[in-house]
Formats: C-alpha cells, structure tokens, sequence
C-alpha cells in the first residue's frame, strides 16, 4: 500500500514539475557537449599545430551543429499538429491559402499577411528554420519563444477570423518544452566552440553581434521602425544619425542598446561584454579616420 502511495505522490510530482510522460521538455541524450577536454595551449605548440587545431575545431562545431538539427527534426515530429493548426497559415510556404486569400494579391490583406509572416518565418522544412537575410537559428527560436510567452502571436486581426487559433495554455507548455531545449543547446555550443570567434577582427566580432541581435528586424531588407541596413557595416559607419565618431558614446545605436530600448525584448537585452564590443567597434571608427 505505501509504495502505491509512493509511486502515486511521485506522478503527481512529475507532472506538476512538467517531467511526467508526453509533459516534460526535449532532452537531449547524447551529452557530448558536456564533455570536459584538455584545453590547447597555444603557448606550447607551433603556429602550424594551433592552425590545424582551430580546423578541426571548425568542424567539430559543424558536427554538432548538425547533429543539434537531426535532434531539432526529431523532436518535432510528435508536436508538429500544434504549429499546423496555430502558425502554418502564415509560416509554411507550401501552404496554400485559401480562395479568398488568393483574389487580387496586390491589395489583398491576407496575402499580405501571409508574406510578411513568411519573411519573418518560414518552417516549410522545419530545421533550420529560414527567415528574410538568414538570421542565426539562435535568433529565430529566441523570436518563437518571444511570441509564444508574450501571446503576440497569431495576430489579433487573424484571430478575429479564426478565434479557435489562439495559442492556449496547453499549446505554450508543448512549443516552450521544444524551443527551450534548442535554446539552451545553441548556447552551449557557443559557448563550447567560442575560441574559434574570439580571435576574430572587432568587424567580424560586431558582424556576429548584429546578427544575433539585430539584422532580424534591421538588415537584410528587413527595416523595421525605418532603421535597416545594420548588415553593411561600411554603410552603417557613414550614417551619422546612428553613428558618431567623434563621440562614440553618444552614437544613437549604442545609447539605444545601453538604455535597453532596443532590442525590444527585455530578454535579448545586450550584455555588458556585447556592449563593449559594440563602443569597441565604433571607436576603432573613430580611429581609423584619423589615421
């Protein structure tokens, strides 16, 4: 009888916590990842041998990623229904839109909509995820947590239509217990493999920082709140509305981002080390124009 008890009070506890069967989060069963190797030491090797290292660091980087999307795919499967009946009218390109959808496509709003929502996301092929100018997969699985926590999407005026469309308690659970864990592994191996960026120019470092942060909604064509183009950095030094040489700390993208005003999600605040790189960045401008 106890361990009836026992074995009751232990489910319950299961599910609450969001670990019972069907319930809890994708985990991840190779922990490769995790594994703790002997760090190189650039100290006591040859450039040729520290060379040849960053190589095979490269591709181990690759390897993981990919594997990180076979588990992407995987995952997916069981809870593909939900993203087909709440997000794939505006988010799969093969999907076909309705009649009335299809009439005068210029001026149609639906069409419209259905556009604008596949240049923010298209899960056609379900991983990678693809989006207008190719943001990392980091930024587009962020963006889905973002919408799906912030209840921002599906839209209110598509809900009007389709109110049985709406993302409900139940639905979170299920799309935050895939996205999470991605998240999560994404940032491990960046952080596993940061070595193979760290050594990088303050341009490609700020290139990498604006893709994770901002060229989703700032570049790549994408220009919203009429500020785009952060994916040319030739272009976006010589604006200087947003960048200001002589004074670098009063530059208008770096006020913006020290304020916490952009980006828009409190969560995707910048740190202070991206901070950092970002007046870095600005300074080396300011540098270079006197030389």
């Amino acid at each position: 009888m106890k361990s009836t008890q026992l074995y009751l009070i232990f489910c319950i506890l299961s599910i609450l916590t969001g670990c019972g069967p069907g319930v809890g989060p994708l985990t991840f069963i190779d922990k490769s990842l995790l594994k703790n190797e002997e760090p190189f030491r650039v100290e006591d090797n040859s450039e040729a041998e520290y060379l040849e290292y960053l190589k095979k660091l490269k591709k181990d980087y690759e390897q993981d990623l990919s594997h990180l999307t076979v588990k992407a795919k995987e995952s997916f499967e069981p809870i593909k229904e939900v993203f087909d009946r709440k997000c794939f009218d505006c988010h799969d390109s093969t999907r076909k839109l309705p009649l009335y959808g299809r009439i005068f496509p210029r001026v149609n709003p639906v069409k419209k909509h259905q556009v604008e929502g596949l240049m923010a996301l298209d899960m056609a092929k379900t991983y990678p995820l693809k989006a207008k100018g190719d943001p990392p997969q980091l930024s587009l699985l962020k963006a889905i947590k973002a919408a799906t926590i912030d209840q921002t999407m599906p839209l209110k005026s598509y809900l009007v239509v389709y109110p049985f469309r709406r993302i409900s308690k139940k639905n979170q659970v299920v799309i935050l217990n895939w996205v999470n864990p991605l998240i999560e592994e994404h940032e491990r191996i960046e952080e596993r493999y940061r070595e193979l960026f760290e050594g990088q120019s303050i341009d490609s470092k700020v290139k990498r920082l604006f893709a994770k942060k901002c060229i989703r909604c700032h570049g790549s064509g994408n220009a919203r709140g009429s500020f785009g183009g952060m994916d040319d950095l030739d272009e976006l030094s010589n604006r200087q509305k947003y960048v200001n040489k002589d004074n670098p700390e009063k530059s208008l993208i770096y006020t913006v981002s020290l304020t916490g005003e952009m980006p828009t999600d409190p969560r995707e605040r910048l740190s202070e080390d991206e901070l950092a790189t970002l007046l870095e960045w600005i300074q080396s401008l300011s540098k270079v124009d006197t030389l």
